[in-house]
């Protein structure tokens, strides 16, 4: 019950980071925008260069708005018992891919791309946390 309390909390939040990324993309709302505490804020032209790169669409659409989807049905299988437990194998595949991914992505903006992304780096810990929260199995 407690990972599954903790896991829903993870997934709000990364399904937060993910939707402010995702309207920006497709120019909701601006890079800057006020509810986004300053220092995760990135500058227009780092923020426009980081959701322009290739890296930013790794499977051919863009890692934000897949991550809405599977952070959206780790909310949803946090809050349902019965899909916890259906899901679990697909969720736990899911969720080594966003942390295999997530290793790779962090190691583009650091060295490759040069942009210190707060919200990026925050986006992949709480993927190596939910990683964590399935290594003793469905409970």
């Amino acid at each position: 019950m407690i990972h599954r309390i903790i896991l829903g909390a993870l997934a709000s939040l990364g399904l937060l980071i993910s939707t402010y990324f995702s309207s920006v993309y497709h120019r909701v709302a601006p890079s800057a925008k006020y509810f986004i505490p300053a220092f995760c804020r990135l500058d227009s032209s780092d923020c426009t260069t980081l959701l322009q790169t290739r890296e930013s669409r790794l499977f051919g659409v863009p890692n934000f708005d897949l991550a809405i989807l599977y952070y959206a049905g780790l909310l949803i299988s946090a809050i349902i018992p019965a899909l916890w437990k259906q899901l679990f194998l697909l969720l736990f595949l899911g969720s080594l891919v966003t942390v295999a991914t997530g290793f790779y992505l962090s190691y583009v903006l650091v060295f490759r791309l040069r942009i210190n992304c707060l919200l990026c780096f925050a986006s992949h810990a709480i993927n190596i946390l939910i990683f964590l929260l399935f290594l003793p199995g469905p409970s």
